[in-house]
């Protein structure tokens, strides 16, 4: 190759890469050069963020309105307003300014799916759920690892009750993060299988039901709406010693959870019992609970039932001794304080142990053991496995008042 020829290709290379630059910093936009990078450096651009950090949306928008007109209205800035009018909630203007960005010629595939997804969540802001299914569908044609499409679809679904849908996406986000998926996937897999096996047992189809809630199991180990319902199921089919295996490996898997399955332990022991006309089984409920509460000297439920199973089988004293042992953990749970005066009225009211309630609870405020979500704060009085606020799964805890004071000296005094 001669030294003119080799001179040549190499002034042609130099002028595609300027010409490439140039092209990544402007854009023929309806017949003008746009100066994308200008609108960046633009110091309306900078103070419009600035506000957008400091939560003051109307300052925001009206210096970012400023740089898109100065800039020549880059798309990436129309974007940002059409998000902030939905903040603000003006979602009919944020579909206008989203759907004008989609009417823009020359678009390119990932901008076309960037500006499907902000109108798709304009949709579902507005509640027009079939129209942000229709915009997510869309985005997951152009860009299918987008995880913010794939999220969100997942979560419409999981609201219309469409599980099987909702899993499908998550298997996909899933796949997505491979070979280092995070826990989490299965976790939630294993909380959609337990919904789908839900949606059968109400059509009385057992065995899909039982199929999916060992699924869930096997997802997740810890799954303990799982458990419940399989052992659920195995308790309707009439098999009184497969329900109470499947809730005692609740307990095993998940101490914490273990009180779930106390009422239906306690049932399917005494079914057992009675189907064998022995007492082989009358002693495995309070020993259950006692070796929780050895294992956990701070577990308050475990005594709970343990003193409502010695109530009922008339040993009232034993049981209100449990009860003021669980009083001392958590003085402040409406359930044993309701436990203890049933309990009292059984003894007749004596005065000594009325007087040493009354000596327990002096500071007590009662409530109903309410449960906070760990993600946005919602609360509940009831444990749920999905939260109605935000949409996250297994985030629920107890809330304490006020933690217990001294109770392990308390115990053993």
């Amino acid at each position: 190759m001669s030294p003119y020829v080799t001179l040549f290709v190499l002034l042609a290379l130099l002028a595609g890469l300027t010409v490439g630059k140039a092209w990544e910093r402007y854009k023929l936009q309806d017949g003008r050069w746009i100066d994308r990078r200008r609108a960046r450096e633009s110091p309306h651009y900078m103070l419009g963020l600035n506000f957008l950090v400091a939560n003051q949306i109307d300052a925001a928008i009206e210096e970012l309105s400023t740089a898109a007109e100065a800039a020549g209205d880059p798309l990436e800035i129309h974007l940002i307003l059409g998000n902030l009018y939905r903040e603000k909630g003006q979602v009919g203007r944020a579909i206008q300014e989203h759907q004008n960005l989609l009417q823009r010629p020359h678009l390119r595939k990932l901008e076309h799916a960037n500006v499907l997804l902000c109108l798709g969540l304009d949709y579902k802001h507005g509640g027009f759920v079939d129209r942000a299914l229709e915009a997510f569908l869309e985005v997951v044609r152009l860009d299918p690892d987008n995880r913010y499409a794939l999220s969100n679809l997942e979560k419409l679904y999981e609201e219309q009750h469409q599980w099987t849908d909702a899993y499908a996406m998550r298997q996909k986000l899933a796949a997505r993060d491979l070979p280092a998926q995070p826990p989490r996937h299965r976790q939630i897999l294993a909380f959609l299988e337990n919904e789908i096996g839900l949606a059968a047992l109400k059509r009385n189809e057992y065995a899909e039901a039982a199929r999916r809630f060992e699924a869930a199991i096997e997802l997740d180990g810890r799954n303990a709406p799982a458990y419940l319902n399989l052992g659920d199921v195995r308790f309707l089919q009439g098999d009184a010693a497969a329900a109470s295996a499947t809730w005692e490996r609740l307990v095993e898997m998940s101490p914490d959870r273990a009180y779930l399955a106390f009422s239906r332990l306690e049932t399917a022991y005494a079914r057992l019992d009675s189907a064998t006309a022995k007492s082989t089984d009358a002693g495995r409920f309070p020993a259950l609970c006692r070796r929780l509460v050895g294992a956990n000297p701070q577990d308050w439920r475990a005594r709970l039932a343990l003193a409502r199973y010695h109530t009922a089988h008339g040993n009232a004293h034993d049981a209100l001794e449990l009860l003021f042992e669980a009083l001392v953990i958590n003085p402040h749970a409406l359930a044993l304080h309701q436990a203890i005066w049933e309990t009292l009225s059984r003894l007749q009211l004596s005065p000594a142990l009325v007087g040493r309630y009354v000596d327990l609870t002096r500071d007590a405020i009662f409530y109903l053991d309410p449960h906070i979500c760990v993600r946005c704060r919602y609360r509940s009085t009831e444990l749920l496995w999905q939260c109605p606020h935000c949409h996250e799964w297994d985030t629920f805890v107890e809330e304490r008042i006020a933690p217990a004071k001294d109770t392990e000296a308390t115990l053993t005094s």
